[in-house]
């Protein structure tokens, strides 16, 4: 059925390319998708016969016109043609020396909604090079369009569609660049063309790929089997070019499946190996059924060996891949007829003199020699249809497998001469078995020593040394591997917990880390070291003396970044997640960050809940991590405690599935359920984490609870004081700042309660009235007392910088924009502090901050033309 459906997809290709060219919107197909939580197929011919166009033309476009989607008079002005996908593109104006390359289009309603989170898009093979957009905008590429040389022009394409392109409910645009490297070979030729859930796509793609590897594998044992045959009986030379056969033939469909790319091997060494085994696999194969059968090497085959062999020598010599491809369709494929005429008068020869074996064989053959001839067809693109010989190829093993039972029978007699000395060979072989098993224990003793020293490097890195009085920190560890050493059981993992206190400008703070390595036992195990090493030599540097006087955001940042930098200098072998939090003893005043770390939980009043809903940044050595960072800040009430842990409180196993399959947790609140259930107890907590499930993967947790008397003596306002403090702010409301001025300072003389209101308030009034030195002083004061306001910081800020205190503002502008890096005001402010700083870069950096939000901004423009 699929088959016809391509044969199909051919005639109507000839069908449409003969219409006149499209210009309107009603003569577009756009096809509408039902759901995208499901692979849907956008061939034009799908497998049940529905046709999904694609356009294509050879005009110059530029994609960003398809973001506007809608406006199909810009599309009308150009000339489209229907494109049946997958198949070949011809053109006499583009041609790989023309430098021009085709445009093709698709239209596809997406449904309103679905639930994937990542979707991909799959368009098969595609020669040779590809740019790729999504309504406009580029998603990826394939290839160096600069580049003459071919590059992957048979490289199955996959690429992910970035979840905000996706337009839900609306038609969306495909739009692909194509640049060919044949004269008459381009397009999406080959392979099928899917869109849907990444994960599904990735995992089809690679099953497909995967079980093709499975095939040659068992190619390439008969082929070492025919090969040891041939050393053992060297006068059966048919065994030695059967295995050659064999492997050629697996190298080349090696060759053509798209894990090669995985290996980093030159594509031009590539095709140059394939075109070499290509040749050879129909001469090896005619030679084996000559010798098998006994027949002579007439001078049609010495005459085809000898084009075979100059054909050899000649792709060894030239470099060019369009060499070789023609001398592959004119001389080396027809010269296989000579081959294929030889091999079916053996086989139907003897098949005639009732030989069984021949008639095996040439079952066998008929299947392989057909998909073979569908293959040249389907390289040819006189067709369109998958590659057939990798799968027709087991049907002959089966045929030669029936034969050799056939022999297995003759040789029975050796057979019994054999088990004469059964019982000898058995006790060598039992002997010898023993002796692997001894040395397997041996090397198992060696690696459980060498995760044993790891284990005792990663420990003491792992500490809980928080002294703090009003925040109590506790730990659970649960490393997934295990271990036996010297009678007594360890555990190893990439898991990791360190807690601590430092002085931050004369404020006792809790610092705290939780981290999650890439990788199972051994090599999650380096990344939590080489963690734990770098953040304890940065706890005992922030303990001297010098190292006092910063404020908690520029030390959360300056930890991050230099943990990012380590990380990164591993080139993406060693990620690892983290939450790092800063807490004010005092005051329960946090700040932190989650660098794709699990949600932290908050229990207060017997609820729980994440404190975070969005991803900002992603592990620690991703590279460009700096750009995403900021510092979140949330202030703690008494009695709060914050639940953190690495992704193995989530991944738990409940069960099996029918088949006996792992059945994962995917419900990420059951978490939260559990912490309200537990009331936040840490042992209670673990208790019912594993009566839900079993572990799959490493596991911490780190239980920290704010719990600070002073914070619940809340002293009430006399009436007096309540009205005085309501007439300074209405007379603020009125504009009669000087006067609500003397009142907001008479209730501070009172040593009023709400300190930090008043002198907010304050500061902001002198701010209003250009009192620069009395509105930093105020401000300054309110964020001693409570720092939870990043408003009060870009005040001071300002206020500094209009006193010319340069150093203050920098630094205040800077906790600010750590804080909030999209807060237009203080990035101006900022950038011009340090314009007169003469810190052009900085102040040129933060302006085109702003302009990248705010393009037509004119106080950032004004600052841009200064500072160039």
């Amino acid at each position: 059925m699929k088959i016809q459906n391509y044969i199909v997809a051919g005639l109507s290709f000839l069908i449409l390319t003969s219409q006149n060219p499209i210009y309107s919107q009603e003569q577009f197909q756009i096809q509408a998708i039902e759901s995208l939580d499901e692979v849907v197929n956008l061939d034009s011919i799908s497998v049940n016969g529905a046709k999904n166009l694609y356009y294509r033309t050879e005009n110059e476009i530029n994609p960003e016109i398809f973001k506007q989607a809608d406006d199909w008079s810009t599309f009308g002005k150009m000339e489209w043609k229907p494109y049946i996908v997958p198949g070949n593109i011809n053109s006499e104006t583009i041609t790989p020396s023309s430098g021009k390359f085709f445009r093709v289009s698709k239209w596809i309603q997406l449904p309103e909604e679905w639930k994937s989170p990542h979707i991909s898009i799959r368009l098969g093979i595609i020669s040779d090079k590809d740019r790729v957009y999504w309504n406009g905008t580029f998603i990826g590429s394939t290839g160096d369009f600069s580049n003459s040389s071919p590059e992957s022009y048979d490289k199955i394409r996959i690429y992910k569609i970035p979840t905000n392109l996706l337009v839900p409910g609306k038609v969306n645009n495909l739009f692909i660049e194509i640049k060919p490297f044949f004269d008459n070979d381009s397009g999406i030729n080959q392979d099928k063309i899917e869109i849907g859930p990444s994960e599904k796509l990735e995992r089809s793609f690679l099953r497909d790929e995967y079980i093709k590897i499975m095939l040659l594998m068992v190619y390439a044992t008969v082929g070492f089997y025919f090969l040891f045959l041939f050393i053992r009986r060297r006068k059966e030379s048919e065994n030695l070019f059967f295995a050659l056969f064999t492997f050629s033939l697996v190298v080349y469909q090696f060759l053509r499946n798209q894990i090669k790319y995985d290996l980093d091997i030159n594509f031009h060494t590539m095709k140059t190996l394939e075109y070499l085994v290509l040749m050879f696999m129909i001469p090896f194969m005619t030679h084996f059924l000559r010798k098998y059968f006994d027949k002579s090497y007439n001078i049609f085959l010495k005459f085809a060996d000898l084009i075979m062999a100059c054909c050899f020598l000649a792709i060894l010599i030239n470099q060019d891949i369009k060499f070789y491809n023609k001398l592959n369709i004119y001389i080396v494929q027809p010269t296989w007829i000579i081959y294929i005429a030889n091999v079916f008068t053996i086989l139907i020869y003897h098949s005639y003199k009732k030989d069984l074996d021949a008639i095996l064989m040439f079952g066998g053959f008929i299947f392989l020699i057909t998909a073979a001839v569908l293959d040249v067809l389907s390289t040819r693109n006189i067709i369109v249809i998958p590659r057939m010989s990798g799968y027709a190829f087991i049907t002959l093993i089966l045929s030669i497998a029936t034969i050799l039972a056939n022999r297995f029978v003759r040789l029975n007699s050796q057979v019994e001469e054999l088990n004469e000395n059964l019982e000898q060979k058995v006790i060598k072989r039992t002997g010898q078995l023993n002796q692997t098993l001894e040395e397997v224990q041996n090397l198992k003793i060696q690696q459980d020593g060498d995760y044993f020293l790891t284990s005792l490097l990663l420990n003491p890195l792992s500490t809980n040394s928080n002294e703090s009085e009003f925040v109590d920190v506790q730990f659970f560890t649960k490393q997934k591997k295990t271990f036996v050493f010297k009678d007594k059981i360890h555990e190893i993992g990439g898991d990791i917990s360190i807690s601590s206190s430092i002085f931050l400008k004369g404020k006792k703070f809790t610092v705290l880390i939780n981290g999650d390595a890439m990788g199972k036992s051994i090599q999650g195990a380096g990344g939590a070291l080489v963690l734990g090493v770098v953040f304890n030599a940065v706890l005992a540097r922030s303990n001297a003396d010098q190292n006092k006087n910063k404020h908690p955001e520029i030390w959360i940042k300056e930890t991050f970044i230099e943990l990012q930098r380590i990380f990164e200098s591993f080139n993406g072998s060693m990620l690892i997640s983290i939450v790092l939090c800063l807490i004010d003893d005092n005051t329960g005043f946090m700040y932190y960050i989650n660098a794709e770390h699990p949600w932290t939980v908050l229990f207060r009043d017997g609820k729980s809940s994440f404190l975070e809903n969005e991803l900002v940044l992603r592990k620690l050595g991703f590279p460009e991590n700096d750009d995403l960072f900021y510092v979140k800040t949330f202030q703690l009430q008494n009695d709060d405690i914050l639940l953190i842990g690495s992704d193995g409180r989530d991944d738990l196993q409940v069960g099996l599935d029918s088949e006996g399959r792992r059945i994962i947790n995917e419900n990420e609140e059951l978490f939260l359920d559990l912490v309200e259930e537990s009331q936040a107890d840490l042992n209670t907590l673990v208790q019912k984490i594993e009566s839900r499930g079993e572990y799959t993967d490493d596991i911490t947790l780190v239980r920290v609870h704010y719990s600070n008397p002073n914070e619940l003596v809340k002293n009430d306002l006399d009436t007096d004081s309540k009205d005085k403090l309501e007439k300074g702010k209405e007379l603020i409301r009125l504009g009669k700042l000087e006067q609500s001025i003397q009142i907001l300072e008479q209730l501070v003389a009172k040593n009023f309660p709400q300190k930090d209101t008043l002198l907010s308030l304050l500061g902001q009034t002198h701010f209003k009235l250009k009192n620069w030195n009395l509105a930093l002083t105020h401000l300054l004061e309110a964020l001693e007392t409570k720092p939870s306001n990043s408003d009060l910081l870009f005040y001071a800020s300002y206020s500094a910088k209009m006193i010319h205190n340069y150093k203050l503002a920098s630094e205040c502008g800077e906790r600010c924009f750590l804080r909030d890096p999209l807060n237009i005001k203080n990035l101006i402010n900022l950038a011009d502090v340090y314009k007169k700083l003469e810190q052009g870069n900085r102040a040129k950096y933060l302006v085109n901050k702003v302009l990248k939000k705010e393009p037509n901004n004119r106080n950032a423009l004004r600052l841009l033309e200064i500072l160039n």
